[in-house]
This record gives C-alpha cells, structure tokens and sequence, in this order.
C-alpha cells in the first residue's frame, strides 16, 4: 500500500505533508523541553541545596575574576557580595555537613583571598562585615582550604605545550582575560581551527562555522553586547563559534547544533592552548534583542546559532587567572551497572 500511495502521490507532496509533521512535532518537543528547563533551572529565591549550589558558584566565579585584575579595583564586588552572603547561610542551613561542601568550602576560600587581599591595602571592610553572619564570618577568617581565589599563569610555563600529553595540557589550561599587548591575526589562530576539525560531529556534517575577529572597535562593541567580558582590555582577537541550522534535517536534531559546536569550542581551546596562544571562553546565551544585534554587528546568516565565542591572545609574563574548582569525577558519575 505505501509502495502505491508512493508512485500514486507526487514527491512534492509528500515532503510538504511531512514538513508540516515536522513543524507541529518543532512545537510540541520545545514546548515540552521548555517545560522541563522551567520546572528544574536556579530560579532566583529557591531553597532547594542545588539550586544555592548553583548560584553560588556562579557568585564565587565573580569575585575570582575581579580578583584577578591586574589592576585590582579594591571594593568590588558589593553587589555580588550582598547576594553570596544570604545564599551562603541559606546553604549552612539547608546542608548539616556544609563544612565538608565543596561548592561551600572554596566560595570560603574566595572570600578569604578576598579579605586578606583587601586587609593588607589597608581597605576598610566594614561593608563586608555587616553583610556576612557570625558563622560564615568565621569561617572564611579561619579557613585553610585555598580551592578558591586566583592562581598565576605564566607565558614561560607554555613553551613546552607542544610536546604535553593530552593530561597535560588538559591539566596545565586555564581562561585567561587579560593578553600580552601583541597583535593577533586570523592566520595566528587558522592552524588551530585545522586541527580542530578532527572534532567528531553528528553523521559528519560538520555544522559548526567560525568567525574570526580582529577589528578592535568590532570586538569592543561585540564584548559589549556579550557582557560577560566587562573590566578586561580588548582582547587582541575575537572568534566566534557557530552552528549552522542547514546541517540538520529533522526537529528531533534541534539542539545538535550546541553540542557539536561545544564539541569544536574545547578542541578549538586545547589546540590553541598547544601553539601557546591564551584564550578565554566566553558564552553567547545572549537575550533575543542582543543575539539579533550581535548577528547585525559581524553579518551573521539567519541560519546559524550563536554557540560561543573564544578571545584569543598571546600570553602576558604572567597573569593571574580564576582558580575555578572542579568537582571530583565521583561527585558527578552515576554508574548503571
């Protein structure tokens, strides 16, 4: 019967009934997907330990970047300060064993390079003071553990990356934010985005696009409407990854295109990281108005998603970095057996 209803039916036909499944399966899938992000994501104000967890590190992460300003602006981070001080009581109490939380421990530990780095520049932390409790207090004034704050990365460290094993170099990359004064050019990052092309990618289509930025004035207004890049010099290059949407062939592939294209970013990262290039990741979950703005900046077709973007440089002498904790492969592997 299908055989018939083929040869009966025109092609044209055909594609077109299916297109229109397609569409009304787009809608239902996303909705149900939207549904599911909605029922689970931080929301500002929850209780539940995960949800604490997660903003805190994202806060941690805040007051690690300023720390790591070459130039050090004593008194940032009031804002950030003010929001990780209640999340931080809210965690001692909904986790009886938050002495031994990591995510807890090194936000501690931040804070504590926090004070001490303000304390001996004579600063008045007064305001700090006020906003932490007797218990969080304490414990980033008696803390030893040292998993949070910032480290120094050092140009002379990366001359060897060549010759590292991928455990190595994995171990040895950190985002760096602030670059040697030296231009780079598209040709500087081309090599690496060859290799980079080894990048598994579903059914190999190869969906992910770059776009290579070293107009300053571009990359100033790109960082702009990015935002996550503010108090750092204009990186000396710019690379933008994307997906492109003509690479997939059903509803279901929705998505595909950040996975691939998040795929190509760490190959992308490690490759640079081996020619001793310095590069920090940078996210393009953008709201619509910026993501459309930032397509007009640099002329980005319709068809493709924004994935991420990569600043690129060469390496100061040194610089500091965010020590950025991970979890333990324990805390995150569930083993079905």
């Amino acid at each position: 019967m299908k055989a018939m209803l083929k040869r009966l039916v025109p092609e044209r036909a055909i594609a077109w009934l299916r297109g229109r499944e397609s569409d009304m399966k787009l809608r239902r899938e996303t909705l149900h997907q939207m549904r599911r992000f909605r029922r689970h994501y931080a929301r500002r104000g929850s209780m539940r330990r995960e949800h604490l967890e997660t903003r805190i590190m994202f806060f941690t992460h805040q007051i690690e970047k300023g720390l790591s300003h070459t130039d050090l602006r004593y008194g940032f981070g009031k804002g950030v300060l003010g929001q990780m001080a209640p999340l931080m009581e809210a965690l001692r109490r909904t986790d009886p064993d938050a002495a031994r939380n990591g995510v807890y421990r090194t936000a501690v530990s931040a804070l504590h390079e926090y004070r001490e780095r303000h304390e001996a520049a004579g600063v008045d932390l007064a305001y700090m003071r006020r906003l932490f409790d007797d218990r969080v207090w304490d414990d980033l004034t008696e803390t030893d553990d040292r998993t949070g704050g910032v480290l120094a990365v050092r140009a002379a460290d990366k001359r060897g990356n060549a010759s590292l094993t991928f455990a190595q170099l994995m171990e040895s990359r950190h985002s760096v934010r602030e670059f040697a004064d030296l231009p780079i050019a598209a040709a500087d990052i081309l090599p690496a985005v060859e290799t980079a092309m080894r990048t598994p990618s579903v059914c190999n289509r190869q969906p992910t696009r770059v776009h290579i930025v070293t107009d300053p004035r571009l990359i100033e207004r790109a960082l702009t409407l990015q935002g996550g890049f503010r108090g750092y010099p204009t990186p000396p290059a710019l690379v933008l990854i994307t997906a492109d949407n003509q690479a997939f062939m059903n509803q279901d592939e929705r998505n595909e295109g950040y996975t691939d294209g998040g795929l190509f970013g760490m190959s992308l990262l490690l490759a640079l990281e081996e020619r001793g290039l310095a590069a920090c990741p940078l996210n393009t979950m953008l709201p619509m108005r910026r993501d459309e703005a930032t397509r007009r900046l640099l002329g980005i077709p319709d068809g493709e998603f924004l994935v991420m973007y990569i600043a690129v440089g060469r390496f100061r002498d040194e610089v500091r970095t965010c020590k950025s904790q991970r979890f333990a492969a324990d805390d995150i592997v569930t083993v079905h057996a």
